[in-house]
């Protein structure tokens, strides 16, 4: 991967790319792209852990929450498109539950482009119905305007970004170029208008020396998938900041990371292709581009406050056995580290939009 970042380096104009072009090579390279690998990314011997990889309490509680959502929607058949499947893990526990209710039929359409993910998300989905398309576009030529509920978990902040630095001398985008030894670098250039706009509309003057990402491709790619719905949910589970968040001191610097063997790596030029890399979502930006397609904010909360509210301690279970190894005290402690104030609940929030459009 590095040879192959190297390389477009070196033919750019002005020797360096974007934050953007970097992350769309180090994640999405059909070959060396580190999303494309074939090799375990979640859970204990991947880099990082998922709410769906803890316990699978947390589809089961999204399955009655997608049922209601279809019922208030009064659709004539229930759609869900999962972007960003992963491993399958949140699909299996949200199909389990909803066969075992007995809800009406669902047609549950997965958006995953790594070749090995959907392998895994076939072996896990065996016993249930659903479709699987490499692309969103793909999914959207056979099916041009859509009724139903559309969900990513942690899809928006592994979308490419680019870096902006406030400085004395104005506004800079930082890029990624070579040293002479030819390791990868930051480096800073003039920030051009499409960046300027960008956080003239959703953010604001930046203050003296703070540093953050800019999401241009999601931006984008938000209008066009607000556009495609006609009448629905959209739902993204994720970590982010709110304008007021961004100004404070202690993301100054911003907020693009890498994640490695469960290790957080400040440097996200370490690694390229080996690492997942990550940064926090605008939340006022994405609330604001629903908003201009006709598809407003239902709900904003903590994923602990929504688990609590939509019944998570019920699952809990009463009169476990003495053997701590068992299945329900691991079930408990699940659950438990999904809620305690420490657990990975407290730093992700839930943002619900609806879309009351025409059949």
């Amino acid at each position: 991967m590095l040879s192959v970042i190297r390389e477009r380096i070196k033919n750019a104009p002005g020797g360096s790319i974007t934050y953007a072009e970097f992350m769309e090579m180090a994640l999405y390279h059909p070959e060396h792209g580190y999303y494309q690998k074939n090799k375990t990314k979640i859970g204990r011997n991947g880099d990082f852990y998922t709410s769906s990889s803890a316990s699978a309490v947390y589809g089961a509680i999204w399955a009655d929450v997608f049922y209601f959502m279809f019922r208030e929607l009064g659709l004539s058949s229930y759609v869900l498109c999962e972007i960003g499947a992963g491993d399958g893990s949140f699909a299996r526990s949200v199909l389990d539950e909803w066969q075992a209710k007995g809800y009406p039929a669902l047609e549950y359409v997965v958006i995953e482009s790594s070749p090995y993910h959907a392998e895994q998300i076939g072996r896990k989905l065996e016993n249930h119905s659903w479709s699987h398309y490499s692309t969103l576009e793909e999914f959207q030529s056979l099916c041009p305007f859509f009724h139903g509920i559309v969900f990513g978990n942690e899809l928006l902040d592994a979308m490419p970004v680019h870096v902006v630095r406030q400085t004395s001398s104005g506004l800079k985008e930082i890029q990624v170029s070579l040293n002479e030894t030819g390791d990868l670098i930051d480096v800073a250039v003039r920030a051009d208008d499409q960046l300027r706009k960008w956080i003239e509309e959703y953010h604001g003057e930046l203050e003296p020396g703070q540093t953050m990402e800019i999401p241009l491709a999601m931006t984008s790619w938000l209008g066009k998938l607000y556009e495609w719905i006609g009448r629905g949910y959209v739902v993204f589970v994720d970590y982010g900041y709110s304008e007021e968040e961004w100004r404070q001191p202690e993301i100054s610097e911003g907020s693009l990371r890498g994640y490695y063997r469960h290790q957080l790596i400040p440097n996200p030029l370490s690694y390229p292709g080996e690492m997942d890399l990550t940064s926090h979502v605008h939340w006022d930006c994405i609330r604001k581009v629903g908003e201009d397609y006709g598809c407003p904010t239902s709900s904003f909360q903590s994923q602990q406050e929504f688990l609590l509210e939509n019944g998570i301690l019920h699952h809990l279970a009463e009169n476990v056995s003495k053997d701590p190894f068992s299945s329900e005290h691991k079930k408990n402690r699940a659950i438990r580290s999904l809620i305690m104030d420490h657990s990975i609940s407290r730093y992700f929030q839930i943002l619900i939009q609806k879309k009351d459009g025409c059949f």
